[in-house]
């Protein structure tokens, strides 16, 4: 039985030691598995237009020289090439126990369709096949991101002054797209109002700018009011529109309340004839032309002694901007006046604020007196007729 159990074992020693050289030539030559090819993001996604690259590192862990040749399969019509720097590569020599890095540098046809995975492999082999390596790579495209919007933005919205003055805002209008575009401008304002735009230092009006994408552009906004506007508060809207996309911006304006007024004749003309005798009436006009309301208008006269002056009305309780008051003056020289011309200086007054006119008046000769000296001549002839036909008759 130890005779049988002694050669069963021997002949177990004897399989062993031969079977020992072939179970080694089955894993292959010596290194197969030392040699590794990698990249840090196998799958990545990309804005399509963009460039795609890949970093692929060859990691040689044995202890002799590895010549690596390289080659990639690609879906249709891609193009892809490696690169070491700005040099194409096909093989790489890889020193004992480094790494090697290369780029896979990846180019889609035209046509390609987005927002589908595209697979790519990547294999490394020695020259005798024994060694083969696959790295195996995806790429996503997607669709470009277009951005859009229009800003209008200004250090000063709000100004104050006078009707009589132009307000002038100077605007920044950007355009945040990706793509040139021509962007209109016009703006809502106040019945009556006035805006013009222009490109800032230069005086030509526009209703557009072309616009590069992501630029911008200055221009300068001029409002105008009317020339009789109440005092307060106003706001011009001015607004960007290009395609789909729009912008607003509102500008305030506060006009300041100056009161001021005007006093003339109605026709125009400062100049009438009077006689002591009777009244003589002409038509005045009081204008409002400030820029806010007058309240009790008072009317006066400088006159020559004796003369009546008279208004009709006496007083004006109130005017608005812009609007008109009609008033008469009754006149009556002093019965002591002689013929000749005289002035009249009519003023009116409201709130510290007045005009004044002078009207020439002339002075002829009353009625009564014509009707005297047509009498006295009359006597004057029929005396002298009396007389020629007595000495006549002799």
């Amino acid at each position: 039985m130890k005779r049988i159990v002694f050669i069963l074992i021997c002949l177990a020693l004897v399989a062993v030691f031969l079977l020992t050289p072939a179970l080694v030539a089955a894993q292959g030559p010596e290194g197969t598995n030392d040699i590794f090819l990698a990249t840090s993001y196998p799958s990545i996604v990309v804005t399509k237009g963009d460039s795609i690259s890949f970093s692929i590192n060859l990691d040689n862990k044995t202890e002799a020289w590895q010549a690596l040749t390289l080659s990639v399969q690609t879906p249709q019509a891609w193009q892809a090439t490696f690169k070491s720097g700005s040099v194409i590569v096909n093989q790489v020599m890889v020193e004992p126990e480094k790494t090697q890095s290369v780029t896979l540098q990846l180019t889609p046809p035209d046509n390609v369709a987005t927002n589908q995975p595209y697979q790519f492999f990547v294999q490394a082999k020695t020259p005798d096949g024994a060694t083969q390596k696959q790295l195996q790579l995806s790429v996503m495209l997607k669709d470009k991101e277009t951005k859009s919007g229009l800003k209008l933005d200004t250090k000063f919205p709000n100004l104050r002054g006078s009707p009589d003055n132009t307000f002038s805002f100077k605007l920044d209008l950007t355009n945040q797209s990706d793509q040139d575009r021509t962007v209109d401008v016009d703006a809502t304002a106040p019945e009556g109002w006035l805006v013009s735009f222009k490109p800032t230092y230069e005086s030509k009006q526009v209703q557009s700018f072309a616009l590069k994408a992501n630029g911008s552009q200055s221009i300068d906004v001029d409002i105008t009011p009317p020339r009789f506007v109440d005092a307060g508060d106003y706001q011009v809207v001015v607004r960007a529109t290009a395609g789909s996309d729009a912008t607003e911006f509102p500008l305030s304006i506060a006009i300041q309340g100056r009161p001021n007024m005007s006093l003339n004749t109605v026709s125009g003309n400062l100049a009438t004839k009077a006689s002591s005798d009777a009244e003589t009436r002409v038509s005045w006009v009081i204008a409002n032309t400030g820029s806010a309301p007058l309240q009790n208008i008072t009317l006066s006269a400088s006159k020559p002694d004796g003369w009546d002056v008279k208004f009709t009305p006496e007083k004006i309780e109130q005017l608005a901007v812009g609007q008109t008051a009609d008033v008469t003056v009754a006149l009556k020289p002093s019965t002591r006046a002689l013929a000749g011309d005289y002035l009249v200086a009519v003023t009116a007054s409201s709130s510290g604020v007045s005009d004044s006119k002078d009207l020439r008046v002339t002075v002829e000769t009353p009625t009564t007196w014509g009707w005297a000296a047509v009498g006295a001549i009359a006597l004057v002839v029929v005396g002298l007729a009396v007389v020629f036909l007595r000495f006549s008759r002799r």
